[in-house]
């Protein structure tokens, strides 16, 4: 299955380090490093460090320490610490060479060692977490992307992972999706059974537990289970899963209202009880506990929140846009600064028009349906941000 990756901020990829000692760090870090940054950071974690090179080293022993020329504070501290401890620091002859190198990635900040005497080699590490009070503002590099799902020629409404299998929704009817050496391809489908007529942007929703489903129409709502794949729908209106309070949606409408009245399309959890909402005319509006407001900020059908993704002490948001092309639109990010959306630079362009924008329950992720006219058919997206500091 390919992966298209969207910068939303110029990135694209970081690059492994090449010092010995830094590609230590990585594999045991199981993250993307950072450059090697200024000793200050990390003199918390060189009496642990040179400790734990003392031990690697051997008592009585001589060693040469060589860090960054950007961390020479750091070198002379740990110098001075293994000296403490009977280390002594020498070039040349049979001393123990150690390259070191300290940096941070989104969870720790770590220090690494390589050291070498003759044909033996060890690598020893220390962490500690990242306490973001001393980040000095430093902000992520966030990128935008996209993992398509599945395709198909009729229109489609919303798709969810059911275990190894994919739920796609229709207008007409819920079908099950295998993935494997084959290709992606509908391998059952059950008709969704209404007398209700659908309104012209008909809109619809899954939500998966276990192996057991629920399908979400304008009037309708339809349960499920995968194996054996069955389907039951009853023409009866609910609450559907977005998380903010709704009625779901009556037949004949695509909006939704909440219990006080307020028509909503879409919306987006921020945490903390706030919600970012697509309102009447595309108007972005923010909503909490204490009513709601106007989001300064251009004009959206759909939005996806993410609160909790990139370590971040705002939560981001994507929103859609027109594309320059013709019959396409364009993913937006945007952090949530207080009462404001500040808009990140760089936009990620779709195969084709948004037709839905669908926030996954926990948050960190959201699915987009794309209608390409060009290509005559609906692909659906995994949606997801990914970050790098």
């Amino acid at each position: 299955m390919r992966v298209l990756s969207f910068a939303a901020v110029g990135f694209h990829g970081r690059e492994w380090w090449t010092r010995p000692a830094s590609a230590a760090l990585a594999l045991a870090t199981l993250s993307v490093p950072a450059p090697a940054q200024p000793s200050a950071p990390f003199l918390d974690l060189a009496p642990d460090f040179a400790s734990s090179i003392a031990a690697a080293v051997g008592p009585n022993a001589a060693a040469f320490v060589a860090f960054p020329p950007e961390q020479q504070r750091l070198q002379a501290e740990v110098v001075r610490l293994l000296a403490a401890r009977g280390i002594r620091s020498v070039e040349g002859g049979d001393a123990a060479r150690v390259s070191a190198e300290c940096s941070t990635n989104l969870r720790e900040r770590v220090c690494a060692a390589e050291i070498r005497r003759g044909d033996d080699r060890r690598v020893v590490i220390t962490t500690r977490a990242r306490d973001r009070a001393q980040d000095g503002g430093e902000e992520p590099i966030v990128a935008i992307e996209l993992r398509p799902l599945y395709a198909q020629r009729r229109a489609m409404l919303d798709v969810a992972e059911a275990g190894d299998r994919l739920l796609v929704l229709a207008p007409e009817s819920v079908s099950l999706v295998a993935n494997d050496a084959a290709g992606a391809r509908s391998i059952a489908s059950r008709p969704i059974e209404t007398s209700r007529v659908w309104p012209r942007d008909v809109r619809g929703r899954l939500r998966v537990a276990g192996a057991s489903f629920e399908a979400f129409l304008p009037g309708v709502t339809c349960r499920g289970t995968v194996a054996p794949f069955a389907l039951a729908c009853a023409d009866e209106s609910e609450p559907w899963p977005l998380g903010l309070a709704n009625s779901g949606i009556a037949p004949s409408r695509n909006a939704f209202a909440t219990p006080d009245g307020f028509t909503f399309y879409e919306a987006a959890a921020l945490g903390g009880g706030q919600w970012l909402a697509v309102g009447e005319h595309g108007a972005l509006t923010l909503v909490d506990a204490r009513g709601r407001s106007a989001a300064p900020a251009d004009a959206a059908d759909h939005v996806a929140g993410f609160p909790d993704s990139c370590a971040g002490d705002a939560p981001y948001v994507v929103a859609d846009a027109r594309a320059g092309e013709p019959n396409a639109d364009a993913l937006r990010l945007f952090r949530v600064v207080g009462a404001r959306l500040v808009a990140l630079p760089s936009s990620s362009t779709l195969p084709g028009t948004l037709t839905a924008l669908w926030s996954a329950p926990a948050g960190g992720a959201a699915t987009a349906i794309v209608h390409d006219v060009n290509a005559g058919r609906y692909e659906a997206f995994h949606v997801s941000l990914s970050c790098a500091r």
